[in-house]
């Protein structure tokens, strides 16, 4: 008996083990897919690390300074002649802001920075540290767009463009990195 809707015979031969080739390349992309996600991921994670570090710092040095001091004109802040632009550690007066903010940056990128390409002692050197005793209204700028920051009340800022890896391995890169932050006012 021969029903009249029944298909004889499918136009495609089937053999064992043809989905094999497709699923090795679904992998292959699956797990191309994958590396990739965890290599963003990564560079994200690194690059938070440093900067943190550097906010931390800034946000010490500027904390450091007795606002009570400043406004009796009595500060005994190390003060740096010169410009109030400074780059790098090595040359921080000891008790100036700058050797505070190198001091906190250093112990923030040894304990948890990773991917860096240099040394985190070579990465402070790199920094350019700009402060600002306060009293007249100042203006910290940054590379590369940034809004500037501005404030009458003492000031530390800070730009660093470390060079970093990924996790993988995939190319050098070297993102710019900015903080900046002024001195809490007293109540």
């Amino acid at each position: 008996m021969r029903f009249p809707h029944a298909p004889h015979r499918s136009l495609r031969r089937r053999e064992p083990g043809q989905a094999l080739p497709l699923a090795a390349i679904v992998l292959v992309a699956l797990l191309a897919l994958l590396t990739t996600a965890m290599e963003v991921q990564e560079r994200f994670y690194q690059r938070q690390v440093v900067e943190d570090a550097l906010q931390q710092a800034t946000r010490s040095a500027a904390q450091s300074f007795r606002y009570e001091d400043f406004a009796a004109n009595r500060s005994t802040f190390v003060v740096e002649s010169g410009t109030a632009t400074r780059s790098g550690c090595a040359s921080a007066p000891a008790g100036s802001a700058r050797a505070i903010a190198c001091h906190v940056f250093l112990v923030n990128l040894r304990a948890a920075a990773r991917g860096l390409i240099d040394t985190p002692e070579q990465v402070a050197e790199q920094v350019s540290w700009t402060i600002y005793a306060g009293g007249s209204a100042q203006t910290c700028t940054f590379p590369h767009g940034r809004a500037p920051v501005t404030s009458s009340a003492p000031m530390v800022c800070a730009s660093v463009r470390p060079r970093m890896v990924g996790l993988l391995g995939w190319g050098e890169w070297a993102p710019q990195l900015d903080a900046a932050d002024v001195l809490d006012r007293s109540q």
